[in-house]
């Protein structure tokens, strides 16, 4: 029986979460990116950072803890 969270291979709702996450800081960049000292680049680029670190360690948490 196929899994319904993962149709086709990876999780919907991580999916839509991270999407959804990702929208919501590219906004917060654009309306607020020039009250801090960092150019919209610098931005995007230590926000996708702290993603990709947030989810390795969420991932790695997940398999350390033998839920995946």
């Amino acid at each position: 029986m196929p899994d319904l969270g993962s149709p086709v291979g990876f999780d919907l709702a991580t999916v839509l979460t991270g999407s959804g996450l990702t929208l919501l800081l590219s906004a917060a960049i654009a309306a607020y990116g020039n009250r801090l000292s960092f150019d919209p680049a610098e931005l995007y680029a230590l926000s996708g950072a702290g993603l990709i670190v947030a989810g390795v360690g969420f991932g790695a948490l997940l398999v350390a803890t033998g839920r995946r």
